[in-house]
This record gives C-alpha cells, sequence and structure tokens, in this order.
C-alpha cells in the first residue's frame, strides 16, 4: 500500500490552510492549531487520511473499477493529465461540464462525435470539404477534445471520483452524491467536510500539495489493478485447467465409449460365430437326420413292396389251388367210370403239398435279401406242379378213354 510520510507532506507545504475569516467550522477536527491568523492542519491525521483513501481506491481498482480524476483549477490541471495517464484512468481537467454524471447519456453521445471526428481527421476525409466546413468541424475537435479528451474511452459511469479542490468542483461533488458515486476529495479548511466519502485534509492550493497527494492516488490505482491482473491470470489459468481437465475427461470418455464399443463388437463377433458354429451343427444334424429319414422310407418303400409281391404271390397260389380243384372236379365227373387214381399220382400230390409247406418255412426263415430268390423257386415249382397234378392225369384219361373205345 502506497503510504506517505508527513515530512514528504510539510516539504510539499500540504500543513497550510486558509485564512480564520475563511474557515469552516466542521474542519475543525482536522485544525492542529492557528498562526498568525492562518490555520494549520494536522498532518498526523492527514497521513491517516491518505492511507485509508488509498486502501479504498486499491480495492476499488482490484474490483476493476474506475476512478475519475477532476481537477479544473489552473494549479492541478497539468498534475492530474499526467497521473491520470499514468495510471490510464479517465479524467476531466477543462472544465466540468453539466450533467455529465447525471445526464451521461447525452454525455455519450458528444464523445462518439468526438470519436467520430478524430477518425474523419485520420482519414484525411476534410480535405475534399470547402475550407470554411473544415474550420467549423476543426473548431468542433478542438472544444469537444478539450473538454472530453481526458474520458473519451469512458462508456460507463465511473465507480468512484478523485477531486482536488471541493469549492471549484462544487457541481461535480452534487452530482457525484446524487448518483451515490463514492467521492475521494482534498479538502482544505475553507470547504465543507460532510460532502465527502473519502476526505484528506490538506492544502488545495499548492501544486507540490496536489501532485504528491495524487502521485499515492495513482500509485494506489496502480496497485490495484495489478492484483487486479494478477486475479485475472489466475482466473484464466484456472479456467484453462478447468478447460484441459474438461477436454481430457471428454477425451477419456471418448476412448471408454470406443473401448466398450469395440468390445460389444467383440462380443457380437464372438456371439455371431457361435451362432454360426451352431448353425453349422444344426445343419448337419438335420442333414443326417434327413438321410436317416430317407434310408428309413427307402426300407419302408422297400418292405412295403415286399408285402405287395407276397400279397402276389398268395394269391396266385389261391388260384392255382382253386383252378386245380376246379380240373379235379371236372376230371372226377368224368372219370366215373374209370377206375380211380393210381396211387403213385396220389403220392406225387401229397409229396408236392409237403414241398410246399417245407417251401413256405423255408421263406420265412430266410432272409430279405434270399426272397427273390425263392419267389422264383416257387415259380418253377409251381409249374412243375401244375404239369403234375393236371396235364399228365389228363394224358392218362385220354389214353384210357381211348383204349375203352377200342375195346367197345
Amino acid at each position: 500500500m502506497p503510504m506517505v510520510r508527513m515530512k514528504e507532506l510539510l516539504e510539499a507545504g500540504a500543513h497550510f490552510g486558509h485564512r480564520r475569516s475563511a474557515w469552516n467550522p466542521k474542519m475543525k477536527p482536522y485544525i492542529y492549531q492557528e498562526r498568525n491568523r492562518m490555520h494549520i492542519l494536522d498532518l498526523s491525521v492527514t497521513v491517516k487520511k491518505i492511507a485509508g483513501a488509498c486502501e479504498f481506491i486499491r480495492n476499488l481498482a482490484a474490483a476493476e473499477g474506475k476512478i475519475l480524476f477532476v481537477g479544473t483549477k489552473r494549479q492541478a490541471k497539468k498534475c492530474i493529465e499526467e497521473e491520470a495517464k499514468r495510471c490510464d484512468a479517465p479524467y476531466i481537467n477543462s472544465r466540468w461540464l453539466g450533467g455529465f454524471l447525471t445526464n451521461f447519456s447525452t454525455i455519450k453521445k458528444r464523445i462518439a462525435r468526438l470519436n467520430d471526428l478524430e477518425k474523419q481527421e485520420e482519414e484525411n476525409v476534410w480535405e475534399n470539404y470547402p475550407k470554411k466546413e473544415e474550420m467549423v468541424l476543426r473548431r468542433e475537435l478542438a472544444k469537444l477534445s478539450r473538454n472530453l479528451g481526458g474520458v473519451k474511452d469512458m462508456n460507463e459511469l465511473p465507480d468512484g471520483v478523485y477531486i482536488t479542490d471541493v469549492k471549484v468542483e462544487e457541481t461535480a461533488v452534487k452530482e457525484a452524491k446524487r448518483m451515490a458515486i463514492p467521492i475521494i476529495a482534498i479538502v482544505d479548511s475553507n470547504c465543507d467536510p460532510d460532502m465527502i466519502d473519502y476526505l484528506i485534509p490538506a492544502n488545495d492550493d499548492a501544486i507540490k500539495s496536489i501532485r504528491l497527494i495524487t502521485s499515492k492516488v495513482t500509485d494506489a490505482i496502480m496497485e490495484g489493478s495489478e492484483v487486479w491482473r494478477k486475479k485475472r491470470e489466475m482466473e484464466e489459468a484456472a479456467e484453462e485447467k478447468e478447460e484441459i481437465e474438461e477436454v481430457e475427461t471428454k477425451a477419456e470418455e471418448k476412448a471408454i465409449e470406443q473401448i466398450e464399443k469395440i468390445e460389444e463388437k467383440k462380443e457380437e463377433i464372438e456371439e455371431k460365430a457361435e451362432i454360426e458354429k451352431v448353425e453349422i451343427e444344426v445343419k448337419e444334424k438335420k442333414e443326417k437326420a434327413i438321410e436317416q429319414i430317407e434310408k428309413i422310407e427307402e426300407k419302408k418303400e422297400e418292405i412295403s413292396k415286399k408285402r405287395v409281391k407276397k400279397k402276389i404271390l398268395r394269391k396266385d397260389e389261391e388260384k392255382v389251388e382253386e383252378k386245380i380243384k376246379e380240373k379235379e372236379k371236372g376230371v372226377g365227373k368224368k372219370s366215373k367210370a374209370i377206375a380211380k387214381k393210381p396211387k403213385a399220382s396220389e403220392k406225387k400230390e401229397v409229396k408236392t403239398k409237403k414241398r410246399k409247406k417245407a417251401e413256405v418255412k423255408i421263406e420265412k426263415e430266410k432272409p430279405e435279401k434270399e426272397k427273390s430268390q425263392v419267389k422264383k423257386v416257387k415259380k418253377k415249382t409251381i409249374k412243375k406242379t401244375i404239369r403234375k397234378t393236371i396235364k399228365k392225369p389228363i394224358k392218362k384219361l385220354k389214353t384210357s378213354e381211348k383204349k375203352e373205345e377200342a375195346k367197345d
């Protein structure tokens, strides 16, 4: 924090007040003594007040607040301009425009006009204008720059006002009080301290005194702005860290999501492979089952064919037997007069019947593959039996009939 010594204030003449006739009784607590009808200000109080004012200014600047420097009298003009430029603060050192704080919207328009005229001058737009018009514009620019040159970069109301002389800048004090803007001011023995929030009891006429106190105020502003810059840098660094952390977390989340997706794809691929294996196995089982079914069907067809053949053979055998019986009946009728069949033929018939029964038993015992051969044998045996049982007796009957006719 910028501190001022009592010796510096003494050298600058900050302890000299006004004559007794011009003093304000409200300044009594800040007066040390009276000498030669002149009031001497108490510099110990002044040091404390400067420290308190500088602390407030420092905190205000650290919170990104702006302070307006006001000093329009001849002793303070140059000092106010230099110190305000040093700490990059707005200032008024020519004339206080009425309504600067209470009617700031119109002042902003005049500031915009000033900036517009400066741009036109830089771009050499006025060279094509008539001389009279150019002179009018230059006069307007000079007037605006004289009154508003120090506040051309100000877009908002200030957060504090520093005033070098309360009596001269009475309108500025009233407007700041009306707008509830804190006032830091150098207050001499002839001023009213009730209007000031942070007063500095000191000589407001001496150039050295004004310069010393104003330099301490600017130092406090610079310290506060440095604190604000450091805070801003810290905040920016913290924001950068947060952004980096967010980016890292997002990258990690994306990586995790990608890994999860890859794992899901792997699982899907594995499931698909397993499904394909199962499908292949199912297909193979189906094919095997189909083959088995086909084999079973083929066997069924073979069995059914064999059954049909058996039925056909049985029917043929029955027909043959019926024919034999019919022929036997016919032969019996014709050979009533003829003697009975010879015993040899009867024996042959019995033998044929026994053979048939034996063949049937053999067919049942034989496997299915030998049935076809049995059928062929059956056919041959049937033909032989037919020849033996039917044709030979018929021939014998004919021969016997011929013999009887010859006898007759």
